[in-house]
C-alpha cells in the first residue's frame, strides 16, 4: 500500500489561489515518490469553492470535507488514516475547534502534525487560554510561511520544533492573461490606475490608500484606484463613505478574478499598505508583473526581495503618497527590465524551491 500525506485546511476561496497552486506542486513532487495526497477541506468549502474543486475530483484527487460536527469528523479522520496509509497530517488555517477534531482522531495513531503558520501568532491574553492551545499544539512541528511568522512563534511557542520557509509562488500562472484597457475600467488613458485588494479593509489598509490617493487628487494629480474585491462589497462600500462621505468615480469596487495577472498588468501601481501580513503572493506576484510595487514597512514585507519596491511607513498616509510618487518615477525603468526582474524573482521564490523545502521537512520529521 502507498503511504499518503493528508492535507487538512479551513480554505474556501472562489478562486484556486497560489495557496492550492502550492499544495498541488507539492502533490506533483510526493507522487514522484509513491506517496499519495488526500485534500481534507473545510465545510464551507462544499459549496463555495465548488466549481474547482469538482475539477480536483475529475482529475482523480482524493478530496473530502469537514462536517464541524465533531464526533463525524474524528470518525472521518480515523478512517482516513486507515484507508490511505497516511503517514503525516499537514494543516493549514484551522481554528482551535477544527484541530480538536485532528487531536483526538490522532491520539491513537500518534502521526506526525505539521501545522503550518500563514500569519503571525496571536498571543492569547487569557492564560487558560493560553495554556489549552500550548497543550493541545505541544506535538506539532510548526512551519512559517516567512521569518517574521516564525519569530512570533519563538516568542508564544517557545517549545514547539519549527522552522520558516517562504511561501512560493507559481509564476506560469502569470504568464496567462488577458490584455485590459485602463477604459475596461472607466479611467481615461491619461490617469494613473493603482490596484489594492480589498477583502479585508483595514487589514489591508484600504483606508490608508483612499487617504493617500485622495490628496493626490487633491493637489491636482489623476489618480484612480481598483479595490478589487471577491466578498463584501457592501461593506466596503460603506467604509469608503465613513473616509470620504461618498463613493468618487475615483475608487472603482471591482469584483476579483482568478487570472489575476490581467489586473496588475492593466495598472501602473500596486499597493499593499497592509497592517499584518504572513508573506504575501500579492505582492510578489505583482513585482514579476508590469506593475510597480508600494508597500508598508511591516516585518513581513520589510525583507522581501524585489527589485523595484518602495516602501513607506506603516499606517502614514502622507508617507504612502510620498511612496507612490517615488515610484511613479521608477516605472519605465523597471519596464525595460522585466526580463531581469523575473528572473530575479524566480530565483527567490520560485515555487519549486517551497516545494523542496516542504518534502526536505517531511522526510526529516519522517525519518
Amino acid at each position: 500500500m502507498k503511504n499518503a500525506v493528508l492535507q487538512i485546511m479551513n480554505y474556501a476561496a472562489v478562486y484556486r489561489g497560489n495557496f492550492m497552486e502550492s499544495l498541488t506542486a507539492l502533490d506533483e513532487r510526493l507522487k514522484e515518490k509513491d506517496t499519495v495526497t488526500i485534500y481534507l477541506f473545510c465545510k464551507d468549502a462544499e459549496k463555495a469553492a465548488k466549481i474547482w474543486i469538482d475539477d480536483m475530483v475529475s482529475a482523480g484527487d482524493i478530496v473530502r470535507f469537514l462536517s464541524d460536527d465533531h464526533k463525524a469528523d474524528v470518525r472521518l479522520i480515523k478512517d482516513l488514516i486507515r484507508e490511505y496509509n497516511v503517514k503525516l497530517i499537514h494543516t493549514h488555517f484551522l481554528t482551535m475547534p477544527q484541530f480538536l477534531s485532528i487531536y483526538c482522531a490522532n491520539r491513537r495513531s500518534n502521526l506526525p502534525i505539521v501545522m503550518h503558520m500563514h500569519n503571525h501568532s496571536k498571543k492569547a491574553g487569557n492564560i487558560i487560554k493560553r495554556k489549552i492551545s500550548h497543550f493541545i499544539y505541544r506535538k506539532c512541528y510548526m512551519v512559517a510561511c516567512s521569518k517574521s511568522v516564525y519569530d512570533s512563534l519563538i516568542r508564544d511557542y517557545p517549545k514547539n520544533k519549527k522552522c520558516y520557509i517562504d511561501n512560493g509562488v507559481y509564476f506560469e500562472r502569470l504568464e496567462k492573461f488577458e490584455t485590459l484597457d485602463k477604459r475596461d475600467f472607466g479611467v481615461s488613458e491619461d490617469e494613473k490606475l493603482l490596484l489594492i485588494f480589498g477583502f479585508d479593509f483595514y487589514r489591508k489598509g484600504v483606508d490608508l490608500a483612499i487617504k493617500a490617493v485622495s490628496d493626490l487628487r487633491k493637489a491636482g494629480l489623476k489618480y484612480s484606484l481598483l479595490v478589487s474585491l471577491s466578498t463584501n462589497f457592501e461593506e466596503a462600500e460603506s467604509n469608503v463613505k465613513k473616509i470620504l462621505g461618498e463613493v468618487p468615480d475615483w475608487i472603482k469596487l471591482i469584483k476579483a478574478r482568478s487570472d489575476v495577472a490581467s489586473f496588475y498588468n492593466a495598472v501602473d501601481m500596486f499597493l499593499s499598505p497592509s497592517r499584518e501580513e504572513g508573506l504575501p503572493y500579492s505582492v510578489i506576484e505583482a513585482e514579476y508583473s508590469r506593475c510597480n510595487v508600494v508597500l508598508s514597512n511591516i516585518s513581513a514585507q520589510i525583507h522581501l526581495k524585489l527589485k523595484y519596491g518602495v516602501w513607506f511607513k506603516k499606517d502614514d498616509p502622507e508617507d504612502l503618497k510620498n511612496a507612490i510618487l517615488k515610484a511613479e518615477k521608477l516605472r519605465e525603468e523597471k519596464l525595460n527590465n522585466m526580463d531581469s526582474v523575473k528572473e530575479f524573482m524566480r530565483e527567490n521564490y520560485s515555487l519549486s524551491k517551497w516545494v523542496d523545502e516542504v518534502v526536505e521537512l517531511y522526510g526529516s520529521i519522517l525519518s
